[in-house]
């Protein structure tokens, strides 16, 4: 009924969802539209009235018709809902951030193509200039969009779908523990397409799995109470595209690395979703875009991996050092080969995930992963310490401010999910270790084929595996997770002993190799 839809629009965040909102008031309007009469005819009238109305005051509006005095709506209200409505008319009255709400829809339809005189008036009394676009928000693409399910995934056995549905729930990929080679094996090796559609896109990918795997006849879970990022309705993304952009994306990892493949990326893009979703100091303070941002730097931070590092690339001389004068040679590398794709001359539009945002967002977007890749750059790791001890001492200092950003804490937060190996469990932990040194192996042999100075840890004649990652652990993963601890306290009280227990393995295997050799 009307009243149904109305109490579900009641239930928006009122200052942040005011565009859900006039969405599901429309959907409302529909209601009352049969209920006075014939659907058609009303509807024509409805679009007739409501032609010239911004988005905004065809909200306001609708919540006129519903709280008409004698209408069918008015009478099922209770007079909360009816005190309710009228609070939300306020908001919606002046409280939309979104100036495209407010002009009026024969401008916004042609928004971007009008002439220099609407132009005129959209810049000088909206605020808004030629490159914005103002999208309809109630497009029958969007309702295509929520039922969209990645076709990779109607190609698995129900046993596996079940199975996937379980161990891609919000619940299980917010669990530090959680398994990608697991994932890997069941995708027969699409983890990083599965994983960045079940948390990029959720709560809608935990819906359609759960949908799918439901015994016939058994109603599907309401997904407004399902847990996820609402992306794709708060910052306006095409779930179908986006998928696209991740399946390019995996494709271009080289699975031919033991070490920095699609399944590292994978790891690092659950490590950091597990991490984003521990914050709980109201002081950090994240928007969507940013936390969209740094997802999307995981997936992407390191695209073409050549499996040789940027000592190799810059004393080898290779075409990617030149080209990035050494520095944060691969870094570099990744972000400008995951927005080529959907930028400039070779853009493809079906991976252009930037193409229904705001212009101003999508920059935002790009810049921040831009920023947040580029402090993957190994070599940056101890200046990076120093910076965030520093905003860890300001923020101690001053206890009431909210000082910790989403720019100054998140590239931190990827950089930490990138080398935590090490802070899995053990098994987890020891298998990355013995890929990670397969590879640096690999190089090491092509350095001395080449004449070129070996780097450190790619002999595999001198390096040894257990004291290899007590020094890691020591000088770089431990120090970096106390100081993500001190923002962080579920860090502290998960991941940490899991690095003690680590180390303390490691150590232990050093001994037992000194006895066997005695």
């Amino acid at each position: 009924s009307a009243a149904t839809v109305t109490v579900a629009a009641l239930k928006v965040s009122t200052e942040q969802k005011s565009k859900e909102c006039i969405t599901l008031l429309k959907a409302a309007s529909a209601t009352v539209s049969a209920l006075k009469g014939s659907t058609e005819q009303k509807s024509k009238e409805y679009s007739a009235q409501t032609s010239h109305l911004s988005e905004v005051e065809e909200g306001v509006l609708i919540i006129n018709s519903i709280l008409l005095p004698g209408s069918p709506t008015y009478a099922s209200l209770s007079p909360a809902q009816k005190a309710g409505l009228v609070n939300v008319q306020q908001i919606l009255l002046g409280g939309s951030k979104d100036q495209c709400d407010h002009v009026p829809a024969p401008l916004a339809s042609h928004c971007g193509n009008n002439s220099q005189y609407e132009n005129y008036v959209l810049a000088e009394f909206g605020g808004i200039s030629k490159s914005t676009k103002c999208v309809s928000k109630s497009s029958s693409s969007t309702i295509e969009e929520k039922s969209y399910v990645l076709e990779e995934w109607a190609m698995l056995a129900p046993g596996i779908k079940r199975e996937l549905a379980a161990r891609l729930s919000w619940d299980a990929l917010s669990k530090w523990t959680f398994d990608v080679f697991e994932i890997n094996k069941l995708t027969n090796g699409r983890a990083l397409l599965f994983m960045g559609w079940a948390i990029l896109t959720s709560p809608h990918a935990q819906h359609a799995m759960q949908a799918s795997v439901l015994p016939e006849g058994t109603p599907s879970p309401s997904l407004d109470a399902m847990d996820g990022y609402d992306f794709l309705e708060n910052i306006n993304i095409s779930q179908s595209i986006l998928c696209n952009f991740i399946r390019s994306i995996e494709e271009d990892y080289n699975h031919e690395n033991a070490f920095h493949n699609s399944t590292h990326a994978a790891d690092v893009l659950q490590s950091t979703h597990s991490i984003l979703t521990s914050i709980e100091d109201e002081r950090i303070v994240i928007t969507e875009l940013e936390s969209f941002s740094v997802l999307l730097a995981a997936i992407i931070h390191d695209v073409k991996h050549p499996g040789r590092n940027n000592d190799f690339q810059v004393n080898n001389q290779t075409e990617y050092a030149l080209r990035y004068n050494n520095r944060s040679v691969l870094e570099n590398m990744h972000v400008s080969s995951a927005f080529s794709r959907v930028m400039g001359a070779h853009k493809d539009d079906t991976l252009n995930i930037f193409q229904d945002m705001k212009p101003e967002e999508a920059t935002s977007c790009r810049d921040m992963c831009i920023e947040t890749v580029l402090q993957t750059d190994m070599a940056k790791h101890f200046s990076i310490m120093s910076e965030i001890k520093g905003l860890h001492m300001k923020t101690s200092q001053h206890a009431t401010e909210q000082d910790v950003t989403g720019a100054k804490i998140l590239p931190f937060i990827l950089h930490a999910a990138d080398i935590s190996n090490p802070a899995r469990p053990r098994r987890t932990a020891i298998e990355w270790t013995d890929r990670c040194l397969r590879e640096f192996f690999e190089q090491g042999d092509e350095e001395k084929k080449l004449g070129l100075p070996i780097s450190p840890l790619c002999d595999r004649l001198e390096t040894k595996r257990a004291e290899s990652q007590v020094g890691f652990i020591k000088f770089v993963v431990r120090p970096t997770f106390e100081l993500l601890g001190m923002f962080i306290p579920k860090i502290e009280e998960e991941i940490n002993p899991i690095i003690e227990s680590n180390l303390t393995f490691w150590e232990s295997e050093i001994v037992s190799n000194q006895l066997r050799i005695e």
